[in-house]
């Protein structure tokens, strides 16, 4: 089960947003961040993306070895995304707060889809809700 934050907007209605790490944002962060729509981080990240690989570009003249370019890319893929993997999910509940969209509820479940059906459920008075 995941934990999702549910969040409501009176015009465009409710957004899921899952808590932890993203392992997409980890990966690759601006195809994450063209997805969540989220407007200027999208540029930043595509800015470090490009910075990432000219490094590696330029540090692959020096190394010879292609296994060690292997492993400085991968490196800098770990150091590149660490950030948005840690922080993508809150950086998204940030945009939907600044789109008007507000809290509602907080649900465990197995997907996005669920936790919003979870959420749309009535007959819960927690703040924490569990889909079936």
């Amino acid at each position: 089960m995941r934990v999702f934050d549910i969040y409501q907007h009176p015009k465009y209605g409710k957004q899921a947003v899952q808590r932890g790490f993203s392992w997409l944002a980890f990966l690759a962060p601006s195809v994450w961040a063209v997805r969540r729509g989220l407007g200027i981080t999208t540029v930043l990240l595509v800015v470090t993306t490009t910075l990432m690989f000219d490094i590696a570009q330029i540090a692959g003249t020096w190394i010879s070895n292609p296994f060690s370019q292997i492993l400085l890319l991968a490196g800098l893929v770990i150091l590149f995304g660490i950030k948005p993997g840690f922080s993508g999910y809150r950086w998204h509940a940030r945009i939907l707060r600044a789109e008007d969209f507000s809290y509602k509820c907080t649900v465990a479940a197995e997907s996005s889809r669920k936790a919003i059906k979870a959420a749309n459920d009535n007959h819960f008075n927690k703040q924490i809700h569990v889909a079936a």
